[in-house]
């Protein structure tokens, strides 16, 4: 069967778009491919990528999804044997902003950008059988959790949260498209929804969570006198549940969906790696792999840290990043504002899955919520994106 299939990958240097890509590289048997095309729209070396170098594999870069059907069409054209492509992973992302700002404009680009892909390859590829669709909590309103106050653990047969709320949640209208431009085709489609993702990302991503905290814990190992460090966000966000996805338990998974349209056609599926974590539970593990304590948070407005303790260390950044051996610009680059989000308000209320469909389908993976960060760091060190070893400063 594997002679029949081939995988593409839209947004394949992203945190999900690289997971997946690498899992397509490497699946086998039942699941494998014959040729795996990765789309990302800025150069990225295989060297680089870190992805396995394996002749299956074709990196493609200087997709733009934003210009007309006709562009998208013609590049994709180009590519030699897209007109075999029987599975597409749809992970491309233009990122805006958060919740209610600048939201029209996000929903209509990312619809934009999803219509143009499935359009142009089904215009180039009569092979195509299956679609699975990135999508993410946001879809259960986490956004707007302090307002809607939604019930966890999440599932995929709840409703849609109302409007106007909905009316920024631009995954709603990208899975509409999926259903009408599907209806009464050869091909159908899936929705994987994970909520945080654990993983490498190549060329940086505005909504990756450990890049940033191995920023923060390196730089607190080689700056700061103590080795112990308090959780940066608020207590309640210490306390509250979230369903982290390792990258490659998310990636295989979603491989496994697409693989089984008669169970999984037209439906969304809740993933993680296990049914439930806090930071509690987790941050004192993370920690550990810096040689550091993590505790609880303070109680203390005065005490710098965080975003913020980053911030004031600035002038330090260059050459700290020299002297560990770092990408320039790395810590710049990473997405502080994200990391600030993520460990305080975003997380002051229950988000965490239920993942009763993907069990019921016969998955039956779990993973370790610490190890999955453990591994990311260590790619992340491979990719001088964090230190391999501390260096006095």
């Amino acid at each position: 069967m594997a002679e029949s299939r081939q995988a593409v990958i839209f947004g394949a240097s992203g945190i999900s778009g690289w997971a997946i890509t690498r899992a397509a590289v490497l699946s086998t048997g039942a699941s494998s491919f014959k040729k795996v095309i990765g789309f990302t729209s800025r150069p990225l070396s295989m060297k680089e990528s870190g992805l396995p170098e394996d002749p299956k594999l074709e990196l493609r870069s200087g997709l733009d999804l934003t210009r007309s059907l006709d562009d998208v069409t013609r590049f994709l054209a180009s590519i030699d044997g897209i007109q075999n492509t029987s599975h597409v992973y749809f992970t491309a992302y233009i990122h805006g902003a958060f919740g209610a700002t600048d939201s029209e404009a996000r929903t209509k680009i990312n619809v934009t950008i999803l219509r143009n892909a499935v359009l142009a390859i089904e215009r180039l590829s009569p092979a195509l059988q299956f679609w699975t669709l990135q999508s993410g909590a946001k879809w259960y309103g986490t956004e707007f959790s302090h307002i809607l106050k939604p019930k966890s653990p999440f599932k995929e047969t709840a409703p849609r949260i109302p409007r106007p709320y909905a009316d920024h949640c631009f995954y709603y209208p990208q899975i509409d498209l999926l259903e009408e431009l599907s209806r009464g085709k050869k091909w159908s489609y899936a929705n994987i929804i994970p909520d945080s993702i654990i993983g490498f990302v190549p060329n940086g991503n505005p909504m990756t969570i450990a890049h940033p905290i191995g920023l923060y814990l390196s730089l607190w190992k080689s700056l700061q006198e103590t080795d112990i460090v308090p959780f940066p966000g608020t207590e309640t966000s210490y306390r509250t549940l979230h369903t982290d996805s390792a990258q490659d338990l998310l990636g295989d998974f979603t491989i496994y969906v697409s693989m089984q349209p008669d169970k999984t056609a037209g439906r969304s599926f809740n993933i993680a790696d296990n049914d439930g974590v806090t930071w509690e539970s987790t941050w004192p593990g993370i920690c550990s792999c810096f040689g550091l304590k993590g505790t609880g948070p303070l109680d203390d407005p005065s005490f710098l840290q965080g975003e913020r303790w980053v911030m004031e260390q600035k002038s330090d950044w260059a050459n700290w990043e020299e002297a560990q051996g770092l990408k320039r610009g790395t810590i710049e680059k990473a997405p502080w504002e994200f990391f600030t989000i993520i460990v305080g308000y975003y997380s002051e209320v229950n988000r965490n899955l239920d993942i009763s469909e993907a069990r019921r389908i016969g998955w039956d993976r779990t993973y370790d919520a610490v190890q999955s960060y453990h591994n990311t760091f260590e790619r992340l060190r491979l990719a001088k994106m964090l230190p391999s070893r501390y260096l006095p400063y």
